[in-house]
């Protein structure tokens, strides 16, 4: 009967926030970190969502349905970064583990901010994919369904958004080592 039901009543907003948030704040929180923007976010989203549930046709899960709102939402506000090129401090990180010392605290911090930091220097759709596929740990081929992209256009954009990154790290690390270099010939 709860199949049947299903299909002759939509969900109510209520079930769809109780049952698809936790996914949501997840995927929000890889993509763009720990920072307080992502609850302004997650509003947008649900706003999205629950305006335009009732032209939801079931063509598709409702999960994957918002899962595809999440990400327009999301590339909406990596396009505005990218353009503003605004860097923004990630002072919201993530509840550390309570056995940790204060020491490896500062330094998962500090690993976490460098990531984000990184991560907001590639273009949006390389960064969706990276975050898709490395973080979220999706498949090319269900990236390429969430995103609307060929298999191949995911797949170099995935390549080409690693390489940035490690060139990111490169160079910071290098810019690192030349500011400790300066520091001790003084």
């Amino acid at each position: 009967m709860a199949l049947i039901d299903r299909f002759i009543r939509p969900p109510s907003a209520e079930e769809v926030v109780r049952q698809h948030s936790a996914d949501v704040l997840r995927l929000l929180r890889r993509m763009f970190g720990p920072s307080t923007e992502v609850e302004d976010l997650f509003q947008a989203v649900f706003v999205e969502v629950l305006r335009s549930l009732p032209t939801f046709r079931g063509r598709s899960k409702l999960r994957t349905w918002i899962h595809r709102i999440t990400l327009n939402v999301a590339y909406q506000e990596m396009r505005m970064q990218y353009r503003e090129r605004a860097v923004r401090a990630h002072k919201d990180v993530e509840q550390f583990l309570s056995d940790q010392d204060i020491e490896k605290q500062l330094v998962d911090e500090e690993s976490m901010q460098q990531l984000y930091r990184a991560l907001e220097q590639l273009e949006p759709k390389k960064r969706m994919a990276v975050v898709l596929h490395d973080l979220e740990e999706h498949t090319l081929k269900e990236i390429g369904e969430l995103l609307g992209r060929p298999l191949q256009t995911v797949a170099s954009q995935v390549k080409a958004g690693r390489a940035e990154l490690s060139a990111y790290f490169v160079a910071h690390e290098e810019s690192e080592k030349a500011l400790l270099a300066e520091g001790g010939s003084s």
